[in-house]
């Protein structure tokens, strides 16, 4: 489940500028920059969902590289396509996605592969 949130919005431009922004704890944050994804590794429960924040002035994407772990997301079964793409984020906006399978996702940006993120999905009860 993942979908595209414009709009910069007053918690955001207030995290641009270093201020604190409450997430609730089935939610964590990725901050996109021209120099990468920050935090570049992160982990998250089954069921959690992870927001994408384009801090960067240009457009971004967060999609995903190589093989799923386990099975496809639901959706997401067609082969050639990547298991999440968010297309373009543009600056101020942010893509947010929630993972329903455990493992372990590797991600990219298809402007510049040389930024990339890690994934871990862990099972909702530990």
């Amino acid at each position: 489940m993942s979908k595209v949130i414009a709009g910069a919005g007053a918690a955001l431009v207030l995290w641009m500028l270093g201020a604190a922004v409450a997430v609730g704890p089935d939610e964590r944050t990725v901050r996109i920059t021209d120099k990468g994804f920050t935090p570049d590794r992160i982990e998250v429960k089954v069921g959690q969902k992870v927001t994408w924040e384009n801090a960067s002035l240009k457009d971004h994407t967060v999609t995903a590289v190589g093989k799923a772990p386990g099975r496809p997301e639901p959706g997401q079964e067609e082969k050639g396509k990547p298991l999440f793409d968010s297309g373009p984020i543009k600056p101020g906006a942010k893509w947010e996605h929630t993972f329903t399978r455990e493992g372990t996702y590797e991600y990219a940006c298809r402007m510049d592969k040389t930024m990339t993120g890690t994934l871990v999905v862990k099972p909702a009860k530990e």
